[in-house]
């Protein structure tokens, strides 16, 4: 897959690369970290924390790359980071390269703690890591790839990455790794998107209306976009508030361009169409049993309660990825129940997709959830703190198996005939490199598996990767 080259050259140049500055060691492990989610989705990535065979003139290549190849320069921010000698040096170059190429935008922060930004750079934009590596990236992603154009190939990257090294002389191999995303791959849209309006001065009745219509509905105007027709839904609204059609356009046009004749620009409307879907797949989770409970912010976990999915191991297989896994279970030591849960957001980059959170809710008795917000967050910190992320990403695979009863696709209804099709299993990529671990005994399903209350909670998200916080999206 290759996208539209940056234009961030001056005489038609092309710069295929990303270069990302840090402070070393500090930051090495970010940086690895993020280097290899960006060289698994395509991009040329260029670090000093990677090595090349001895012999090489790894610093000459590397200024060579910042100067003459980056097209965005990634600057891992914070404040040990920018009070660094060589991460100056490299912001100067940076910032002399931006002149040249007439890109203001050249330079993206990723800030990982608060810092008091250089004066080269005091006007960038940065990209919040600090709430979480995962969210970070996913946001990084879209503006790569929606904003910035920067170009990325299918292509085997790998050739830096095999002679990259870990601090403490950990090596990564050469060896391919499947990484297994919370991505649900969006196969099939449904075909309209429908503006329908009320009269004037209905629109205070109506809002009443809005909120339990029988179809996704995102408010607009003095009415709403949605995806069904007008008799799909005026016996929900009535005859006191009679609904009139002021346009229907096609859905894949609408992700593209917007729609102009309502003024929606492309990014409002791709923001509307995942409000949508989102009600779309949480009115599904509904439909199967599953209870909602409000998390921090606006977010919201959607949980089985006892009764409503499997209390045993569930299988999973979808071709050569398979396991057994529980999705919820009872703690004797502690007199409750745990729940794996799910909280879902739609994107549209770098693909259409659903994004899948995983959670942990815990109940008195399999059906209510402790009341006592300070005591269901200590349960999230302490008890699964000893579980790793081949568990997580197992009960994931085994939730979505249950929830779309082992088949390839799962049908998300939006209207009376049409669904969104979203893919499984979930989205994979082949990493070029893999990073060897110890040998591991298997773990087991233990249901009361930590006493300890000071380690923080994990919440996967992303490639595989834990998050330092409740996933907040941009």
């Amino acid at each position: 897959m290759t996208q539209a080259h940056s234009t961030n050259a001056d005489a038609g140049e092309v710069r295929p690369a990303i270069f990302i500055s840090h402070a070393a060691p500090e930051d090495n492990a970010f940086t690895l970290w993020l280097g290899a989610k960006l060289a698994a989705l395509g991009y040329e990535v260029w670090a000093d924390v990677l090595r090349l065979r001895g012999g090489d003139d790894w610093q000459r290549k590397l200024e060579h790359a910042l100067r003459d190849r980056a097209a965005k320069v990634l600057l891992v921010a914070n404040p040990r980071a920018v009070d660094k000698q060589g991460v100056r040096n490299e912001i100067q170059i940076a910032s002399d390269v931006a002149r040249k190429i007439g890109d203001q935008e050249f330079i993206i922060p990723l800030r990982l703690a608060p810092f008091e930004a250089p004066f080269l750079i005091a006007h960038a934009q940065y990209i919040d890591f600090q709430r979480g590596w995962a969210a970070g990236l996913a946001e990084l992603l879209g503006v790569l790839g929606e904003t910035y154009k920067v170009p990325r190939q299918e292509s085997d990257q790998s050739a830096i990455w095999r002679e990259v090294q870990l601090v403490h002389a950990r090596t990564v191999s050469a060896t391919p790794e499947r990484l297994i995303s919370n991505w649900l791959a969006i196969e099939q849209l449904p075909a309209k998107l429908r503006f329908f309006e009320f009269r004037a001065g209905a629109e205070r009745a109506a809002q009443a209306r809005i909120k339990d219509a029988p179809w996704p509905v995102v408010p607009f105007r003095r009415g709403f976009l949605t995806f069904a027709r007008m008799d799909e839904l005026q016996d929900h609204f009535g005859p006191s508030l009679p609904l009139k059609l002021q346009g229907e356009r096609r859905l894949d046009g609408f992700l593209e361009d917007g729609w102009s004749m309502f003024d929606i620009a492309r990014v409002d409307a791709r923001n509307k169409f995942s409000d949508l879907a989102r009600q779309a797949i949480e009115t599904a989770l509904r439909g199967r049993g599953l209870k909602e409970f409000a998390l921090s912010g606006f977010q919201t976990a959607w949980w089985a309660p006892l009764n409503a999915a499997p209390t045993g191991k569930v299988a999973f297989r979808w071709a050569d990825i398979s396991g057994l896994r529980q999705i919820q279970g009872v703690s004797a030591k502690r007199r409750m129940n745990w729940h794996f849960g799910v909280s879902v957001a739609v994107r549209t980059a770098p693909l259409r997709h659903a994004r899948v959170i995983s959670r942990l809710i815990f109940t008195e008795d399999g059906e209510k959830p402790f009341e006592d917000p300070a005591k269901m967050h200590r349960l999230r910190r302490s008890f699964a703190k000893t579980w790793r992320n081949a568990r997580w990403r197992d009960m994931l695979l085994a939730f979505l198996h249950w929830l779309a009863d082992g088949a390839t696709e799962w049908r998300v209804p939006v209207t009376s005939d049409e669904a969104l099709v979203l893919t499984l299993p979930p989205v994979t990529w082949m990493a070029p490199v893999s990073m060897p671990l110890d040998a591991e005994t298997p773990e087991v399903d233990d249901d009361d598996p930590s006493d300890d209350e000071e380690v923080e909670e994990f919440e996967e998200e992303g490639l595989n990767a834990p998050s330092d916080a409740e996933d907040d999206e941009p």
